[in-house]
């Protein structure tokens, strides 16, 4: 759990300095900086800039001079969950779910709740941005039908995520991650519970964003040092947003505080090792970085869904824990529902539904055939189970392609 630390001394990014406060060591030697004092009460904004320029972060000693608004957590404070934490070591599962609808039946269902959820989820960020707090009401309105349909059917909402047409990045990107998050942890097994604290973390980690200057988050050109810093300050922005917001749990605090840390120790703000980062943390970096791979960004276009899982498997027990990568790419598939994949036949066609027990063999639904033209109309066929016309040459899948590849818009099949 979060808590302000007893000793005087804090590890602050120098992000949050600000004058006043006395700096009694910093992140790298004294010699290798142009300060000639050892410890000094930062006296102007030149002297903040200095320090912008030499330090990622400083310790400040706050029985000195001022005290922080933000600072770099105590790892030690942070819980993880245990229960999930043996489950991976035992790879077993708490739950396990079966589909109770087709995808074809979930379908309706599901839409309503992602059209309702995407209406909700920019109320309670313009919220934030106005400078007013979660309200945790709304957002379990948003969260709870979602949560039902994917316990229910995990294709039919993952399928309409990637179909949808979003205005604003930020906002796809939480309700994209909040699903992903749900499916995620089904695969896994976990209880509802569970499944609710990773659906509200992983909606809300990013909310700290409503405090960057939009004219950088919408940037399409590289961003400088300066404006780096600048974005990755929104996540201390998300910790104090959802901290001062009742009805969040710290399971939730934690998992914005830790979802751009890394297995091998070069995330941030905290340079957490391993399995210091709390396993919702863990989970919620994969699925973020799976997410923004695979979007439609300001500053670049998406990669396919199978390009980006090739890319995680190559960082596993790198940026990534191993046994979490594997259950991420058992879970998606290696084609994920909504992915455009090259047929070997050369039909193109969308995955619209994954078979659980075959992953390589989803249901595709065909929209270009081989010489790249328009079908008249459109065929859903199960690679596992496939019509008697296929029986001597049967359709697979010889690879993902990028989501605009042939011209393809996605958002025609929003079905």
């Amino acid at each position: 759990m979060i808590q302000v630390e007893a000793q005087t001394e804090k590890k602050v990014s120098t992000l949050y300095l600000k004058q006043g406060m006395y700096v009694s060591s910093l992140d790298r030697p004294w010699l290798d900086t142009p300060f000639l004092i050892q410890g000094f009460v930062i006296k102007d904004d030149d002297e903040i800039m200095l320090l912008k320029k030499y330090c990622e972060h400083v310790f400040i000693d706050t029985s000195k001079g001022l005290d922080a608004d933000q600072y770099i957590h105590d790892v030690k404070k942070l819980k993880t969950n245990e229960r999930l934490e043996q489950c991976l070591v035992d790879n077993s599962r708490l739950v396990e779910y079966v589909d109770t609808r087709t995808t074809t039946e979930e379908m309706p269902v599901a839409r309503m709740a992602i059209d309702s959820a995407s209406n909700r989820v920019v109320s309670i960020m313009e919220a934030v941005k106005a400078g007013r707090s979660v309200d945790a009401g709304q957002v379990k309105e948003v969260v709870e039908p979602i949560l039902e349909s994917v316990i229910r059917n995990p294709d039919a909402l993952m399928w309409l995520t990637q179909m949808r047409e979003a205005d604003s990045y930020t906002y796809a990107h939480s309700l994209d991650n909040c699903a992903l998050a749900v499916a995620f942890g089904r695969h896994m097994g976990l209880p509802k519970e569970d499944l609710n604290t990773l659906a509200m973390g992983l909606l809300l980690m990013d909310i700290g964003k409503m405090k960057i200057p939009a004219r950088i988050l919408n940037k399409t050109e590289p961003l400088s040092e300066q404006e780096f810093k600048l974005v990755r300050s929104h996540v201390g922005h998300s910790v104090e947003i959802l901290k001062k917001s009742e009805g969040i749990s710290i399971d939730i605090v934690n998992i914005a505080l830790t979802h751009h840390e890394r297995f091998d120790g070069s995330g941030y703000p905290s340079g957490l090792v391993g399995t210091q980062t709390p396993v919702y943390g863990r989970v919620a970096a994969i699925i973020d970085c799976y997410d923004a791979m695979t979007s439609k960004r300001p500053y670049g276009k998406p990669i396919s869904a199978y390009a980006a899982l090739q890319e995680i498997y190559n960082w596993r027990n790198k940026y990534f824990q191993e046994e979490l990568v594997e259950q991420f790419l058992q879970c998606l598939g290696v084609f994920p529902t909504g992915s455009l994949v090259e047929m070997h036949s050369g039909e193109v066609g969308i995955v619209m539904a994954q078979n659980r027990t075959r992953r390589m063999s989803p249901k595709v639904m065909l929209l270009l055939d081989k010489h790249k033209q328009p079908f008249p109309e459109y065929q859903v066929i199960d690679l596992m189970n496939q019509p008697h016309e296929y029986d001597e040459n049967p359709l697979t899948i010889f690879r993902g392609i990028d989501p605009d590849a042939y011209g393809i818009n996605p958002n025609e099949f929003y079905l």
